[in-house]
């Protein structure tokens, strides 16, 4: 029986050892952690072949804008969206193609609005984003996010995604993101670093793709009472067997 008890104690003292692996250094951010990123401004989301925009549209025209609207609204009252394709355009029903690709959200609505005002001259137009989400890939969370505003920073985004930083692996933060020019790049960093501010890293834009990969210390890490009890199960199960089966 004793030899049990000792074999128990050991247990739990181990867990109690390694449970506490994860310092403080390697899940807190914004650490005076010299990275030297190179600053950049702010800058506007420029749409990219594959992306998807609603188009809604006012005039005086009543006629035209019921019109429409019936080939805009689906039965759910839900805007129609619209692909950009490969030649960079959209396809609008009455007014034939707008090349946007390339362009913000506020050019596309004044191409989009001077191709319609050849034909209406006073139609108004409204151009939103439809897949304006980023997306969070990691070892205890994954899933899409809206956008919400346009500069969006990684810290926010952490908070709407509810990601805690326990099993993440920090140092080696990646954002794959879709370049101007189609092509897409996977872009490493440490997001401990206070250098991060103001980075190509700071801003979130539509469709990035954050991968937190898991920290090589997390499986020993107990981050709750719940977890403690649940890594305790095993030692216990073990102590109750030999107590009932073994006669220790």
């Amino acid at each position: 029986m004793k030899y049990t008890i000792y074999f128990l104690i050991f247990c739990i003292s181990i867990t109690g050892l390694f449970s506490s692996c994860i310092s403080s250094e390697e899940t807190n951010y914004m650490q005076a952690i010299n990275k030297q990123y190179p600053m950049q401004d702010f800058t506007e989301y420029k749409l990219n072949v594959g992306d998807m925009i609603t188009c809604a549209i006012s005039s005086s025209d009543r006629e035209l804008v019921a019109t429409f609207n019936t080939v805009l609204t689906s039965s759910q009252n839900i805007l129609k969206t619209y692909t950009i394709y490969e030649d960079s355009t959209v396809i609008l029903p009455f007014f034939g193609t707008a090349k946007i690709a390339g362009h913000t959200i506020q050019e596309s609505e004044i191409i989009i609005q001077r191709i319609m005002q050849e034909s209406v001259k006073d139609v108004q137009v409204k151009v939103t984003m439809a897949n304006n989400f980023f997306y969070i890939y990691a070892n205890d969370k994954r899933g899409a996010y809206q956008v919400y505003k346009e500069n969006l920073t990684i810290y926010q985004a952490l908070a709407i995604s509810q990601q805690t930083t326990g099993l993440m692996d920090l140092t080696k933060v990646s954002i794959v993101r879709k370049s101007e020019d189609g092509s897409t790049q996977v872009k490493t960093f440490d997001l401990r670093s206070q250098d991060v501010i103001q980075s190509e890293f700071y801003y979130i834009k539509p469709n990035d793709v954050i991968y937190f990969p898991t920290n090589k210390n997390s499986f020993f890490n107990i981050s709750s009472l719940s977890s403690f009890v649940t890594t305790m199960t095993i030692p216990l199960q073990f102590l109750l067997y030999s107590i009932i089966y073994r006669g220790f």
